[in-house]
């Protein structure tokens, strides 16, 4: 098969330098490297990232931590620090002359190294397409300058690149390779200690501080208008983080809401009959998991009016299912509209049978959609022969 043929060209060891500036991307790290290590166990990995990265077996240069940080006060504070970090990786990577260079996700962080290991002609791939068919559309021109591939989650994020004359191939999304395309619902509740007769609402503020402050009091009061219509609705949420796990229950209490919260959002997804959920990454795992949902978003008036004012989003609908789907097939309702009212009104649209089963047909075909046979530890074999022949 393709998939495992060896470069048998090249005289030494294939050397693979990695960066993954965020969590997520040291999962889909982690991950390739595993992949990689399948196929080749003779590759050798160094680069940034994170602890699952390091377990995968990544010489790591430093750890990422050193990049997590949010908000423009914190990031000028860093900010000498955080260029000066930049230069010695970079200076590092090209002193270990790694036959290709990853880049995972965080463009922020990649895209300037991988400017400066392309003029060193180090071959470039960066993993996870911005978002480019929504936000800024021009970074294309610059990404097929700076890199030799682009390997996407997305199967129609390929054309925006190519037709621009660059590289990239569609790669799959890891989520949809490891969500089963049947969910039992029964089965997700009992793992839960739910009961498996009755309904569930999941409730997904966010990730992000912001997002918490901004969500979780409305979600919450919403859930407890649908609570007071079925008495024997289940309210589940879910956060990794203990201290905003600690919020969501504090506000919950305050509004006299019987909550369960964990801290795995798939398996509440999986477990849930219907979600509200803000925009993000989570509304793609409501609709892997098969989940109607009602997604709700808000961020600051400032921020929402530049945006409109100068036109910087594409697209008429922000949330990655309506996007996949490309037009509206599941509710946003955002900013002034996000209000109890308008968000009860849109969860018990879910209630009908009809609407339910139309949902769960149009998730099925989007799952299948984000499958494929080539993963990106295959796509980057297969360059690797290519390039270094």
């Amino acid at each position: 098969m393709q998939e495992n043929k060896t470069i048998e060209t090249t005289s030494k060891k294939l050397t693979i330098a990695l960066i993954a500036g965020e969590d997520s991307g040291d999962l889909l790290g982690a991950d390739l490297i595993d992949s990689l290590k399948s196929k080749r166990p003779d590759i050798e990995f160094i680069g940034v990232g994170g602890e699952k990265m390091k377990r995968a077996g990544m010489e790591l240069i430093c750890t990422n931590k050193e990049f997590a940080i949010m908000g423009i006060a914190e990031v000028v504070k860093k900010l000498p620090k955080l260029l000066k970090l930049r230069k010695q990786i970079i200076k590092d990577i090209i002193q270990a002359k790694p036959d290709i260079f990853i880049g995972i996700d965080a463009p922020d962080l990649n895209f300037p190294i991988e400017k400066k290991l392309k003029k060193s002609n180090i071959k470039i791939i960066h993993y996870v397409s911005p978002s480019i068919w929504a936000w800024r559309p021009k970074r294309v021109e610059k990404i097929n300058r700076i890199t030799d591939l682009v390997m996407t989650l997305f199967p129609f994020e390929p054309d925006y690149y190519l037709k621009s004359g660059g590289s990239a191939v569609f790669v799959g999304h890891p989520l949809a390779k490891n969500i089963s395309i049947e969910i039992d619902k029964p089965k997700s509740k009992k793992t839960l200690g739910l009961n498996p007769d009755q309904a569930a609402l999941a409730i997904l503020p966010g990730s992000r501080s912001n997002e918490l402050k901004a969500h979780t009091e409305i979600f919450v009061k919403t859930a407890l208008k649908m609570q007071k219509q079925y008495p024997e609705l289940q309210i589940i949420s879910a956060n990794t983080n203990p201290e905003k796990i600690d919020f969501i229950k504090k506000i919950a209490d305050q509004n006299n809401l019987n909550i369960l919260v964990f801290n795995d959002a798939t398996a509440v997804l999986k477990a849930a009959d219907f979600a509200l959920l803000a925009s993000g990454t989570v509304a793609l795992e409501a609709m892997l998991c098969k989940t109607p949902m009602v997604v709700g978003y808000k961020i600051s008036p400032i921020t929402y009016s530049i945006v409109k004012t100068f036109k910087m989003m594409l697209l008429p609908y922000y949330s990655l299912p309506n996007v996949l789907y490309g037009d509206f097939l599941v509710d946003e309702v955002l900013q002034k509209q996000m209000t109890v009212e308008n968000l009860l009104n849109a969860l018990l649209k879910l209630q009908e049978t009809n609407k339910h089963e139309e949902f769960i047909k149009n998730f099925t075909k989007l799952h299948h959609s984000l499958l494929t046979d080539k993963d990106a530890a295959s796509r980057v074999l297969e360059f690797a022969e290519q390039c270094l022949l």
